[in-house]
């Protein structure tokens, strides 16, 4: 603080001795020392002060900065909510749009289930009005073994 050595202090203590004298010295010391522990009290705790409003002015900015931070994402988070209801809603509707579809054309293509499947085949392409080769039928020969019970 003050850039005082020895040969300062000594000359000083022989000044403050020849002006008080040996009966208010040591009074005068303890005066001077108790003020002066109270000055440096008071400028240290300043001092202090000065730092903690400092830090919370910092503190203040960071939480300000997080908090806008957390807004943003609150943004975000909503932007993609909203697009993933979008995507939802769009992929409801065209799910809707294809079972109607398809069950017209189920409607339109419906055919006897009991009718074997080269006649399903063969009225599908008089529906479509498109040619078809004409079918060959050739009956299978099956050789099924004649089973026998022994009683």
């Amino acid at each position: 603080m003050l850039d005082v050595g020895f040969s300062e202090l000594l000359v000083f203590g022989i000044i403050a001795l020849l002006v008080l004298g040996p009966e208010k010295l040591p009074e005068a010391a303890r005066f001077a020392a108790k003020w002066y522990s109270k000055f440096k009290r008071a400028i240290s705790n300043v001092q202090n002060d000065i730092d903690r409003e400092l830090r919370l002015s910092e503190f203040r900015e960071q939480m300000q900065q997080e908090m806008q931070r957390i807004q943003e994402l609150e943004k975000k988070m909503e932007a993609q909510m909203q697009e993933l209801q979008q995507q939802k809603i769009l992929a409801e509707q065209e799910t809707s749009l294809e079972s109607k579809t398809f069950n017209k054309s189920i409607n339109y293509y419906k055919t006897d289930i009991s009718m074997p499947l080269i006649y399903q085949s063969k009225n599908w392409f008089e529906l479509q009005n498109c040619s078809q080769p004409p079918l060959r039928i050739v009956p299978i020969e099956t050789n099924t073994p004649e089973l026998k019970v022994a009683v």
